[in-house]
């Protein structure tokens, strides 16, 4: 398996857990009524920690071969994007009622913490077994 197809590999497991936990949470959400607050926060932090993994994965370059100081302006205009769905969406969850903004905050960061976890792993390198090795 070439490295472009495990990380197409990857990208596709952080999309799926990322929607499997925006189910759970809206599962969470119609069972548990007490905490209604909390659940309508981490619903609304998920759907900007959606637009994180969007923008970290969806807009990389994988297929065209981007260098340079295009590839540079293209990461700039993906964080400044990203600092302003934070923005709004923590705006959401102050003016809001019933939003908790600390579990909107959480349910941001979970769109970081997939990315992180999902391509750890890549990171690592391929493992080789000790016959390889040598």
């Amino acid at each position: 398996m070439t490295d472009q197809e495990r990380l197409r590999t990857r990208v596709r497991w952080i999309a799926r857990t990322g929607v499997a936990l925006l189910l759970l949470t809206a599962v969470m959400w119609l069972v548990l009524s007490v905490w209604r607050p909390v659940m309508n926060g981490l619903l609304v932090g998920e759907a900007g920690g959606a637009y994180v993994v969007y923008s970290m994965l969806r807009q990389g370059h994988l297929k065209d071969g981007l260098q340079g100081v295009p590839l540079f302006a293209s990461g700039m205009m993906g964080l400044f994007t990203r600092l302003v769905v934070l923005c709004a969406v923590m705006i959401v969850a102050v003016k809001a009622p019933d939003v908790n903004p600390i579990a909107t905050l959480a349910g941001y960061l979970l769109g970081f913490v997939l990315i992180f976890f999902g391509l750890l792993g890549m990171v690592k390198g391929p493992v080789q077994s000790q016959n390889e090795s040598r």
